[in-house]
């Protein structure tokens, strides 16, 4: 199972940040979020699981410092409970030094979305 760590920024108007992994785990994309309110109080972390049919969109950006995954689901409320969610979708913040990982995840969604 390879997961990959992200960052979330603008979660609850700017008040909180999130940080956690995200996996595929068999036909289910899986993210583990932590939030920290003003960047002194953390919640424990909570798993958020959603179905691979229910991807409606995939999107990746290299940037310089960091890369930009977005996600979107079908039914737009598949992912509503997660922290950072806008609009129906969730932007992850990845590290450079994680682009091996990501590559590899999205490979594996690539696959997936083939069969």
């Amino acid at each position: 199972m390879e997961s990959v760590t992200f960052r979330v920024k603008e979660v609850h108007g700017g008040f909180s940040e999130a940080a956690g992994m995200i996996y595929v785990d068999g036909d289910d994309l899986v993210l583990e979020v932590e939030t920290k309110l003003l960047s002194l109080f953390r919640r424990p972390p909570k798993v958020y699981r959603f179905e691979l049919v229910d991807l409606d969109a995939v999107r990746y950006k290299k940037g310089f410092r960091h890369d930009r995954l977005t996600l979107r689901t079908r039914p737009l409320d598949a992912i509503a409970d997660v922290p950072g969610v806008s609009e129906g979708e969730l932007c992850l913040l990845v590290a450079r030094k994680d682009r091996d990982a990501l590559d590899r995840l999205l490979d594996r969604l690539d696959l997936w979305r083939a069969d």
